[in-house]
């Protein structure tokens, strides 16, 4: 009996609870149409209903600088703080329409299709904006306010400086969206664990009545080089003779080089304790060809970059774990990481780079510069995406299922096809 009941791995009931929930509650799709018929397509008995993503995913964004991670991960923010719908009234004040008392007032139900849900921002790079994001929400919500009242709009249109007026207005509703938002800024990779590994207890203190669904990290990355040179230290460091402490006690091994061990485990008890599905930024340190990003030229036939991070950080679908851990130990550890990447999204960073000007140019011929502005503005990012399939060949190449989707960079908005 004793043995029997040691094969039964315990649980709490808040992971009994996110268990059912799994299957019960889905957290929904993505809103990005090519890769929810990817998902859909690649797995398509592992899915909940119309749902594309499931609790406890980890979808991993890795790119060169600037290839439009960060903007991405604000992307996927907005449409989990946003509600899914709200009653909003259209009015029209009597003094600018005295005769047109059949537009003076509409209440509609507008769609947003968010989903009301928390999310926790882990600024390991410094790059995140609350700004930007409020910006990407009031934008959204000023296009479908105007969409849902576009008749109105029309009909206003015939009345002299006549001026819509909405209730709740879209700032008020952008505010409120981004209490659910909640940033930490970690400074070392000990700092990011300390951070999830508190992520439970924030949430029961903090925001009770908020469910949290996401944890975006941007970037895993970060820390990386302070904690390679940190570990190479440490190897180099002559080993004392006795591993006691001046009391006798032994000593505890130093916590900081083993942060991506910590990093790991917490995001595998936040997907047992709370479903969160966890969003990864990650660099683009090694090209396919293993040379320097400063020669590296894109190739549409091998596009996707190495990893270089630590075991036990899992690779993408699809790599070999015995070509990632090359680059940092001779041996690669036999044991496998706490979770997989379920959804690996590549962004090669090519796609809007600006020629610098030529020497003297003048500032107003850089205003007239029509090329440039076009690609300022509107910056297409093309995403390859990297799915395993549910299939029996798991270690075969046609397990795994590629797809691509492209999103636009603009001033004020996030667009996505």
């Amino acid at each position: 009996m004793e043995t029997f009941l040691s094969h039964i791995h315990p649980e709490s009931a808040l992971e009994l609870l996110t268990r059912v929930r799994k299957q019960t509650d889905p957290p929904g799709a993505t809103f990005i149409t090519n890769l929810d018929n990817h998902i859909a397509a690649a797995i398509p008995d592992g899915l909940v209903g119309d749902s594309t993503l499931n609790r406890g995913d980890v979808i991993e964004i890795q790119g060169p600088a600037a290839s439009g991670k960060t903007q991405l991960l604000h992307f996927f923010a907005m449409t989990c703080v946003l509600p899914v719908e709200m009653s909003i009234t259209c009015t029209l004040p009597s003094s600018q329409a005295p005769s047109a008392a059949n537009i003076s007032y509409s209440t509609r139900i507008v769609w947003l299709g968010g989903r009301a849900k928390a999310v926790v921002i882990c600024d390991c790079d410094g790059r995140w904006s609350m700004l930007r994001l409020h910006d990407i929400i009031l934008s959204y919500l000023c296009t479908k306010f105007a969409q849902k009242f576009e008749d109105v709009q029309v009909q206003a249109s015939n009345i002299p400086n006549a001026t819509l007026q909405f209730t709740p207005t879209a700032s008020e509703i952008a505010k409120q969206c981004l209490k659910r938002a909640h940033l930490f800024r970690p400074t070392s990779s000990l700092s990011l664990a300390t951070t999830l590994l508190a992520l439970p207890t924030y949430h029961r203190q903090k925001m009770p009545d908020q469910e949290l669904l996401i944890v975006f990290i941007d970037s895993m990355s970060a820390f990386h080089h302070s904690d390679k040179g940190r570990i190479k230290e440490a190897n180099l460091t002559p080993k004392p003779t006795t591993s006691t402490t001046g009391a006798g006690q032994p000593s505890a091994p130093r916590a900081d080089l083993k942060a991506m061990t910590h990093i790991t485990k917490a995001i595998q008890c936040l997907q047992r304790s709370h479903g969160v599905i966890t969003l990864i930024t990650n660099w683009a340190l090694i090209t396919p060809d293993d040379k320097s990003l400063n020669n590296y030229v894109y190739d549409s036939n091998k596009p996707f970059y190495g990893q270089h991070l630590l075991f036990p950080y899992p690779p993408p679908p699809g790599s070999n774990q015995s070509n990632i851990q090359s680059h940092h130990a001779a041996t690669v550890p036999a044991s496998s990481p706490p979770f997989i990447i379920t959804h690996h999204i590549t962004l090669p960073g090519t796609g809007f780079a600006i020629l610098p000007f030529p020497i003297g140019t003048s500032f107003a011929d850089t205003l007239e510069d029509e090329e440039r502005r076009a690609v300022v503005e509107d910056q297409r990012v093309t995403a390859l995406v990297r799915k395993r399939k549910t299939t029996p060949e798991e270690d075969s190449s046609s397990a795994i299922a590629m797809c691509s989707f492209e999103f636009s960079i603009r001033d004020h908005s996030i667009g996505v096809d």
